[in-house]
Formats: structure tokens, sequence, C-alpha cells
């Protein structure tokens, strides 16, 4: 099945800036996010070494879940968390955060943070962690952190955040459900009765048909709310794909929301593909 990455990110000139440290005024203003890890956890829920290697080896490693404790600007009102994508395919991993200070800013709806993370050796990496507004402490309405512009991601298309208002995050985690077996065989006549002395029946006989159909159920989120999309895989022109871990710019299919398109790419050129939305 056909893969879909949408590079929504690209910040090759910002990493240039961080790696040189040539700018400082260029990264604060691009990031005027102070986020302060006070402290860091990741679990991936399995203790055995050796199974957790082979499970990820294979991509099917248990789900990783992170968690983090820290400031922004200073203010202490929001929780922040991170999920593990599909280890064999993850562009944007779920790790344990150096605890120190680090350059961050708003993305998307402010539902994500993108941080520029420092390591102890210097080099940057550009994370991505979940927020959400503490419920017991929320940021007051004229909260200055609170209301700082939020980075909106673009797809190279024109007209992008108005078409493709919504972020996706897939996992990459996908389980597939096909049905085995075979219709059985059947006759069809049809009767036809010229006089009341001549009736013709002609019968035709198919033979069994083979059930090649399924569902394929591809586990993401999207504004920290897990997200099941799925497809019916029917025959082999089915547009039904498993859609590789990452970000997505996507936009509802109808008014109900009953379906969700994922803006990708296939060949350089964009692409959409559409999923239904489960319970």
């Amino acid at each position: 099945m056909k893969r879909l990455i949408l590079a929504i990110l690209c910040l090759g000139a910002l990493r240039a800036a961080f790696a040189q440290d040539a700018n400082t005024e260029l990264v604060i203003k691009e990031f005027p996010i102070t986020f302060q890890v006070e402290k860091s956890t990741v679990d991936t829920l399995v203790t055995d070494q050796q199974k957790l290697l082979q499970a990820s080896a294979i991509g099917m490693a248990p789900p990783t879940f992170g968690a983090f404790f820290g400031t922004l600007n200073g203010e202490r009102h929001w929780h922040f968390s991170c999920k593990g994508e599909n280890t064999r395919y993850e562009r944007n991993p779920c790790t344990d955060m150096p605890i120190g200070a680090h350059r961050a800013r708003w993305l998307h709806n402010r539902e994500l943070l993108q941080v520029a993370a420092y390591a102890a050796d210097g080099s940057v990496s550009l994370r991505y962690i979940d927020v959400r507004i503490d419920a017991k402490n929320p940021p007051p309405p004229d909260d200055l952190v609170q209301n700082l512009p939020a980075f909106q991601p673009a797809s190279g298309m024109p007209q992008t955040k108005d078409s493709y208002p919504l972020l996706v995050h897939v996992y990459g985690a996908v389980s597939m459900s096909f049905q085995v077996g075979e219709l059985p065989a059947r006759t069809n006549c049809s009767i036809i009765t010229s006089s009341s002395i001549q009736t013709n029946v002609n019968c035709t006989t198919f033979p069994p048909i083979p059930i090649n159909r399924g569902t394929v159920d591809v586990e993401a989120a999207m504004d920290n709310h897990p997200l099941r999309m799925s497809c019916d895989a029917k025959w082999r022109w089915s547009k039904c794909s498993v859609v590789s871990p990452g970000f997505y710019l996507a936009r509802w299919k109808d008014a109900r929301q009953s379906g969700i398109i994922l803006l990708g790419t296939r060949n350089d050129k964009p692409e959409e593909i559409g999923f239904e939305i489960g319970e």
C-alpha cells in the first residue's frame, strides 16, 4: 500500500541558525517561549528490553507515553505530553527531554508546542509536544503566553489554512481485519410462459465468489484526542491506504464530520486520502 507523507514543518534555515548560534535574536523572535523542563518521564510499559527490541524491529513495539513537567515563560498553566509513533518509521520521537530551558513556540491552534530541544552536547533537535490547559489552573483570558501567535504549518499550496484547517497526528499503528471465505454458488432462473401449455425455464449457474475485502484502522489523534480512522479495502483498486507517521493537514469530508481528508504527497505532488471516522 502506498504511503503518504506531508512535509509540513520544513525548518532548514532555523536548524542552521540553531546549529551555528549565529543569530540569537532571530531564534528568540521565531521561538519566543522558554520551555523550562523540570521533570521528564517516558514509559514504554515493557520491562524486558530484549522483547522490546524484537518488537521494535518489526514495527510492533508497545505504545510509548511521555510526560513533561515545567513552565512556559515562568508560568504554570499547562500539561505536556507525547505519544510515540511507530518505531520503524517515526518522524517525531517521543523521548526524554533534557532538564533545563529550551526555545519553543505554539503550533497550529496551540494544542501543540514546537520545541528546539537542547542536548548536553550542544546539539538541537525539533520536538513536538502535546499541550493541554490545566483545568484546575487555567491561564487568564489575557495571558501573554497563551495569546502568543501560533505558527501555521504550510504544505506549499495556496490557501492551505482555509482549505485544510485541521492538524492530524498519525502514529502509524495499523490494524487490518479481512473477511475470510466466499459467497456460495448460486443459480438464477427466469421463467417465461407463452401460453397455457408452454413455459420456458432458463437458468444460469454462478460459481462461488471469494471475499476479498476488509477494513484498515489507523491510529491517530487530533487536538490531543484519539481519532479512529478507518477505510474500506475493497478489491485491488481500493484507495484505502496505510499512512506513515507524522503530522498531516486535513479537512472534514462533510458537515456531519463522518469522514476526514488528509493532505499528503505522492511523487512530490499533493494528494488527498480519505478515511471514515469511528466512534
